[in-house]
């Protein structure tokens, strides 16, 4: 009677144990003995695990550190990237299929949540297929004679695009409690109005409202409106390199320029030459200081050893789902606010430009000024 109650509880801790990771199987053809596949989480921009396929056979396995989450499977082979897409928490997956199946087209299953991502995929892929060509068709362009042919793909991936935001939004309604759909809606947040969003939530099964991806959408209600032109600025804390915690509002008697970045974005890391410039030709009248976007601590630290930046850089550990990012209203990187010493938005900007930047900082200042 005891050994039976002892196998018993050893097998209850496995199944709890197995329960409580992750399990990535996938049979594969097409890739060489020896490919290494890295599990990416998305959101952290890490890679969390690695495979090495043999055989046909890839076998991914440990422990999220939330449940569901995005996660990227890739691998580069001949300097070609192939990649899939997960939702999923700590669960088993199977994926089967071929190196030509690469990214839409692989059979995933053994998850409801990746059931739901697979809808959306079905839903989203054809148009994807027909952008990635008409990009690759742009960019194989290589005189000035190929202009109007540029504008004309550029006007048909608009339409790609506008049809797949519609196809979102209809997902997000249909399909509103699932994690795929409130992911979705959180990106999606400018192109709804905020009454419906506030109904949308409002109306969550509680199994979902308690989740990460459902408080996401709860912070961006209670934030308010989006701060623009014209608007004053919003204070927020955040810590420094140091672990000092510093507010925007002990700047004051200066322009500052709030440079949102990440860092492994590559425009932001373009932009770096140009920001020192700024903060050091323009030192007396403005403060360059930067906000990471970065949710994990030692990629931000990472990118400022390799910047070496000398001015405020600011880190609040929330990522792209912050208070702060939202309430300015960032959606890619980098982001550029320019904040007048009254504590007013003068300019908003998103991109970055070689040679630009500086120019367009110094003429808002000296057109101000005057």
């Amino acid at each position: 009677m005891k050994k039976s109650l002892l196998l018993l509880i050893a097998i209850g801790i496995t199944t709890l144990v197995s329960a409580q990771q992750y399990i990535i199987n996938a049979q594969i053809t097409g890739f060489e003995n020896g490919t290494k596949f890295y599990l990416n989480d998305s959101e952290l921009e890490t890679d969390i695990d690695s495979a090495i396929i043999e055989n046909n056979v890839l076998n991914f396995k440990g422990t999220l550190r939330k449940t569901p989450q995005s996660l990227w499977v890739k691998t580069t082979v001949a300097n070609e990237f192939y990649y899939f897409t997960l939702m999923m928490g700590n669960e088993k997956i199977n994926v089967k299929g071929d190196i030509k199946d690469f990214p839409f087209d692989l059979k995933i299953t053994g998850s409801k949540t990746q059931d739901m991502h697979n809808k959306m995929i079905d839903l989203t892929k054809a148009g994807y297929k027909q952008r990635n060509k008409l990009v690759a068709e742009y960019f194989a362009l290589t005189d000035d004679s190929a202009k109007l042919k540029a504008k004309a793909i550029w006007k048909v991936i608009g339409k790609i695009d506008s049809t797949d935001k519609i196809t979102r939004m209809n997902f997000v309604r249909q399909n509103l409690n699932s994690f795929e759909a409130l992911d979705a809606l959180f990106y999606l947040k400018n192109d709804f109005p905020r009454d419906t969003i506030r109904k949308f939530y409002n109306s969550l099964h509680s199994n979902f409202k308690n989740t990460l991806y459902a408080k996401r959408i709860d912070t961006y209600l209670k934030v308010g409106d989006i701060i623009d032109k014209g608007d004053s600025f919003y204070n927020f804390n955040a810590f420094d390199k140091d672990g000092k915690k510093h507010s925007l509002s002990e700047l004051s008697g200066k322009y500052i320029l709030l440079d949102f970045s990440s860092t492994f974005c590559g425009p932001c890391i373009a932009s770096i030459p140009e920001l020192k410039e700024i903060s050091q030709k323009l030192s007396d009248n403005l403060s360059v200081v930067s906000f990471s976007c970065d949710a994990r601590k030692e990629t931000w630290l990472k990118g400022l050893s390799r910047d070496q930046t000398n001015w405020l850089s600011l880190w609040d550990g929330k990522g792209f789902y912050g208070e702060t990012i939202i309430k300015y209203g960032i959606s890619g990187y980098p982001t550029f606010v320019l904040i007048n010493p009254d504590g007013k938005i003068v300019s908003k900007w998103s991109g970055y430009e070689e040679g630009a930047l500086f120019n367009k900082v110094l003429g808002q200042i000296s057109t101000k000024s005057n």
